[in-house]
């Protein structure tokens, strides 16, 4: 019987085992496909030969037990025989780098030479698509593996700032594999000492537009630039932060850049006095939104912070600081293991394998977790495996339950954005008009995430009100993300808010999401 791989690191520390997570990504592609034969190891070894990679059963064996790491190459072939959207399983990896900095992981990239023509030539050929705005998501992530080969090459000024602030410009509207792909180029670049200071400079100029509606992608990219400009960006968006997303992502920002060593005295000066400021205004809400933060303060600050919540009876500080999870172990571990228990059943095939403790942990992080990159990052793998769908039917459920907190029932939500897809659409329109705005702004978002659909236009257009709530913010981004044929009317009406024409009129300018490149002759 085989066994699956499992993440033993504690759920506190700063790394994860990311090859134990890649393998048990392989492993339940393979064995939840719908084609019942590829469960049987020999007849999926001679379906990646045929495919042109040969494998042995041993190596097929160490690849999905997270022994050793898998090639990218041997990443599509299985994406291939699988018959799954090229990406998926393969610019998981690629990604990892871009969200988890401290982790090191060896990405998965193609193999390339750059003392080639063949080189040169396709560098050439992306630098020109990209800067011209004719490059598609796959190409962008091609740009950053070829300049990650070449980190010294030489452009034009004019030529980094163009591919630098298109990327920062199309990045939010990317959905889903997109996004992924995006990102991996963003991470590349990043990597690229000529790039930096404009990609700074991109994410300045867009982060300064009062038009902008989409923030949060573009100051997400600031962790990984290790200048001073993008350090004293991030400390401004938690001085100052737009909208609330902004700040919890400035603070995810600050934590990774505390915990690389990107900030210099004063700066770490700056931020130890605006946490203080933050938590004498509010206390009980700094507690919950410093937590990841507080927890990578040197233990002065950090201890500091933690006896004083604990003098004022909020102990679940101290219990997210040393644990790494918001809630009790023994509730988190029974709610998880509950929804993954439930999942399995959904999928496909009857499982034929060793206990999966996998899922569970990943669920477990997804929604209780302490620090956002770790919720990010198991979330992207859910929505990876076979389990993303069965998993929001499980979410959805719980939603329905009016009896947990609103904290519970937004973290359930968000989740759910993450994972839903068209077969969810009905069941989330329901929850536009939940009385908490935790759940009806991400419900919202992951129906923009989603191809136009004029039953969702037209709730979402009606249910939008006047004030500008976070809400309503999701329900904008819904419109703008899903191109709705109503923007048209909104930015030039004037029976609407100004917010409303505002952000009807920006989305216009910019477009509608972008979605997966479709694959070449497709």
């Amino acid at each position: 019987m085989q066994q699956i791989a499992y993440d033993a690191t504690p759920l506190n520390a700063v790394t994860v085992d990311v090859e134990a997570r890649i393998g048990w990504l392989l492993a339940m592609s393979r064995l939840h496909h719908p084609d019942p034969s590829f469960q049987d190891g020999r007849v999926f070894i001679e379906a990646l030969g045929d495919a042109g990679m040969p494998t042995s059963r041993s190596l097929l064996s160490r690849w999905e037990s997270g022994e050793i790491p898998i090639s990218y190459e041997a990443m599509a072939a299985y994406e291939q025989v699988l018959g799954i959207e090229s990406g998926q399983i393969s610019s998981i990896t690629a990604y990892v780098g871009a969200i988890l900095p401290r982790i090191k992981a060896r990405l998965a990239r193609p193999k390339l030479d750059p003392a080639t023509p063949e080189f040169a030539d396709r560098l050439d050929a992306l630098i020109d698509l990209c800067e011209d705005g004719g490059a598609l998501s796959r190409d962008w992530q091609d740009l950053g593996w070829h300049l990650a080969a070449v980190p010294h090459a030489f452009l034009r000024s004019s030529v980094w700032a163009a591919l630098c602030g298109r990327l920062v410009n199309e990045m939010p509207r990317t959905v889903k594999l997109a996004y992924r792909q995006y990102s991996a180029a963003a991470f590349n670049l990043a990597q690229v000492p000529r790039a930096q200071p404009y990609l700074v400079d991109a994410v300045a100029t867009w982060v300064a537009d009062p038009r902008a509606q989409v923030l949060t992608t573009p100051v997400g990219m600031l962790d990984r630039l290790p200048t001073r400009a993008a350090a004293s960006l991030v400390l401004d968006m938690i001085e100052k932060p737009p909208t609330q997303s902004v700040f919890k992502v400035g603070i995810w920002s600050a934590t990774e850049k505390l915990a690389r060593g990107q900030f210099d005295d004063e700066e770490r000066a700056r931020l130890d006095m605006l946490v203080l400021q933050l938590w004498r205004r509010d206390p009980v809400r700094a507690s919950e939104d410093l937590a990841e933060l507080i927890a990578g303060m040197p233990e002065g600050m950090r201890s500091t912070l933690v006896h004083a919540a604990d003098r004022a009876g909020r102990r679940r500080l101290g219990y997210a600081v040393e644990h790494g999870e918001e809630v009790v172990a023994t509730r988190a571990r029974a709610i998880a293991g509950q929804i993954a228990e439930q999942a399995r059943t959904l999928v496909p095939q009857e499982p034929t394998y060793a206990e999966d403790r996998m899922l569970t942990r990943l669920v477990r992080e997804a929604l209780f977790h302490r620090d956002s990159e770790r919720r990010h990052l198991s979330s992207l793998l859910i929505a990876s495996s076979p389990f993303g769908r069965a998993v929001t039917d499980c979410l959805l459920v719980l939603l329905k339950d009016t009896g947990h907190s609103n904290w519970m029932r937004g973290r359930t939500a968000t989740l759910a954005r993450y994972l839903s897809d068209e077969t969810h659409r009905l069941r989330m329109i329901s929850l536009l008009d939940d009385p908490a705005e935790d759940v009806v702004t991400p419900v919202a978002q992951a129906l923009g995430h989603m191809p136009y659909s004029a039953m969702s236009d037209q709730v979402l257009r009606s249910s939008l009100g006047r004030e500008l709530t976070n809400a309503a913010r999701g329900k904008m981004y819904a419109l703008g993300m899903s191109g709705s044929p109503g923007l048209a009317a909104i930015a030039t009406s004037d029976q609407v808010p100004e917010w409303q024409r505002v952000a009807a009129a920006w989305w216009q300018e910019h477009g509608s999401a972008i979605r997966p490149s479709p694959e070449p002759g497709a």
